[in-house]
Order: structure tokens, then C-alpha cells, then sequence
């Protein structure tokens, strides 16, 4: 093993926008293996891989980066800029959920580590960062269905009337059950425009709510809560024995 190799395990480097386009340039010339090319510029496999997968968010970056009319860096303070974009591309190269706030503190962590104490990580602090950045909000990749909306109109519009009709407002109640995920991660996270959005596993556990509420909305039905059983049947006639 090379001495830069041994190096390699103590130092690993953050690479600036420019050297990631360089890792990419080196990596289409295909004159060197991947392995060889972390080891050139001071990087980890896992960094490298991440470089790849944001190819086309950097390269565009980067193209704007060069044009003066559409700078990137036109911020005040650039080194919070420049930490935050390191720290969003490693973030969702993992494919973790990044939500508005969850940028905002990050800013003002590193405001503070960079000793800017006059920094505000506001809303338009937030949206500029956005749209220097080509960031937007996106639904995490998951299931759907779809439901014939001609079917639902002549629903609505036709049998429902004659329904409900003898009857009044107040006394027509609507009640349905629903899950709640309480330990569930948002579906939406902030993301580059180009990137290809996908999720994790989520939570399972779960409760089922019963709600409901009459026509008119003057009286609403205290939500019923089914919860999880606290002798489950496949345990029935079973002797446990607590230590």
C-alpha cells in the first residue's frame, strides 16, 4: 500500500464544488480505477459515491457557478453557504428527510461554529438558499392509487342529494377511521430539483382513530381510539414468567 494510501486513513478531505468536478471529469476519462481516483484527491469511498449519485445537481451547480449572471455565491457569508451545501449533498446522499427547520438550525449551528453571531437563519434567509441552490420540496417515493373521478361525481352530485334529503344538516353525521403512524417520518423533504427522491422504511406502529362530526359542523364526535391489546390471543393460556 502507498504512502498517500496510509495518509488517506487519517486525513479525508471536504472537497469545494470545483474539485467535485474534477473527481467527475476523472471518473468519465476513464483512465483510472474509482479506488485510484479517492485516493488522488483525499477521499473516501462513501464521499466518492455520494459525488456520483449528485452528479448532475453538481454539474449544474457548477455550470452556474461559472456564468457571473447566475453566481451561486452571492450571499454574505459564504463560508456558512458553502458548509451548508457540504452538509445538504452528504445528507441526502443518504436519503434522509430534510425539512425547512431542519435547515435552519443547521445554518445556526454552523453560524455559531463560525463564530457569526449576527447570523439569522430566517424564512428568506431559508427561500434563498433554495433557489441559489435549485432546492424544491418533494414527496418521498411510496405508494398511490387512483380513483375514477366520474364515479365520485355521480356520487356526489346524483345519489347523495336523495340520500340525505329527509333529513336535517345537524342530524347527518359522517364518521370514519383512520391510522395514525405516530412514530412516522414526514413524506416530503427538501431536495435538488434534478435528484431522484427516494425514502426509507417508516414507522409501523400504529393506533386507529374513529372520527367524526355532523353535516353542519356544530357537533363533533369524541375520536374512539383502538389501541394495541395488552394480552395478545396468540398468547392465550400462556405462563410468563417476569424476572
Amino acid at each position: 500500500m502507498s504512502t498517500k494510501a496510509i495518509s488517506q486513513k487519517r486525513i479525508i478531505r471536504e472537497l469545494s464544488l470545483s474539485n467535485k468536478v474534477k473527481v467527475i471529469n476523472e471518473i468519465d476519462r476513464g483512465l483510472k480505477k474509482k479506488k485510484d481516483i479517492a485516493v488522488d484527491f483525499w477521499i473516501s469511498a462513501s464521499t466518492l459515491s455520494a459525488i456520483i449519485k449528485l452528479r448532475e445537481s453538481l454539474l449544474n451547480n457548477n455550470k452556474n457557478c461559472v456564468n457571473k449572471s447566475k453566481r451561486i455565491k452571492t450571499c454574505k457569508y459564504e463560508d456558512i453557504e458553502e458548509a451548508m451545501l457540504e452538509w445538504f449533498t452528504m445528507v441526502r446522499a443518504n436519503n434522509l428527510r430534510i425539512s425547512g427547520p431542519i435547515v435552519r438550525d443547521k445554518a445556526l449551528f454552523f453560524a455559531e461554529a463560525l463564530g457569526h453571531k449576527d447570523f439569522m437563519a430566517s424564512i428568506g434567509w431559508l427561500d434563498k438558499f433554495k433557489k441559489r441552490h435549485n432546492i424544491t420540496q418533494k414527496v418521498m417515493s411510496g405508494e398511490s392509487a387512483a380513483v375514477d373521478e366520474n364515479i365520485c361525481d355521480d356520487w356526489k352530485n346524483n345519489i347523495l342529494p336523495e340520500l340525505i334529503r329527509p333529513y336535517d344538516e345537524k342530524d347527518i353525521f359522517y364518521a370514519d377511521e383512520t391510522g395514525l403512524f405516530f412514530k412516522c417520518l414526514p413524506d416530503k423533504t427538501l431536495t435538488f430539483k434534478n435528484e431522484k427522491c427516494f425514502g426509507g422504511k417508516h414507522g409501523k406502529e400504529r393506533i386507529t382513530i374513529m372520527i367524526g362530526a355532523n353535516m353542519c359542523g356544530t357537533e363533533k364526535l369524541k375520536p374512539l381510539v383502538i389501541g394495541k391489546s395488552k394480552k395478545h390471543r396468540c398468547f392465550k393460556g400462556k405462563i410468563f414468567f417476569y424476572l
